[in-house]
């Protein structure tokens, strides 16, 4: 009983820093690297095995589609990304499902949808090499590239 209850501890810690300290943050553009300002975009992270948006991850998008709605000749690219767990095709589709699911949220935040577009990694561009649940979590994600 108390592995599990380390174990659930360490998941929450785990959660909450990829919720939070870990947004990488994306200035279009900039191929994938930027830093902390206003006309930012950011990183969403994903639960094991899932492509719906998480609670923590809305304001992010909130902030994503403001400033795409604010930068009309923008173009976005979302990718989805996955942990090393799982076979390569499952997780091309599960990056796919994951990139579209962001996609659609931006579109339903009124962002035009014909200036963004997806790709999906799967587990090929780790963000985190390491092989355990903190560096899985890191890697379950969708990146916003601007162009």
């Amino acid at each position: 009983m108390k592995k599990h209850m380390s174990l659930v501890a360490l998941f929450a810690i785990v959660l909450a820093f990829a919720g939070t300290a870990c947004q990488r943050q994306v200035k279009p553009g900039a191929s994938g690297e930027g830093s902390a300002g206003a006309n930012q975009l950011q990183r969403i992270h994903f639960d094991f095995d899932q492509s719906d948006i998480r609670p923590d991850a809305e304001p992010l998008l909130q902030s994503n589609a403001s400033w795409i709605k604010a930068n009309s000749g923008a173009r976005v690219v979302v990718e989805g990304h996955c942990d090393e767990r799982g076979t390569n095709e499952y997780n091309m589709a599960l990056g796919d499902r994951r990139a579209r699911s962001a996609r659609d949220y931006l579109a339903n935040l009124g962002v035009d949808p014909s200036v963004l577009s997806v790709v999906s990694y799967g587990e090929e561009r780790p963000l985190e090499t390491g092989h355990d649940e903190a560096a899985w979590a890191l890697n379950r994600r969708a990146e916003f590239v601007g162009q």
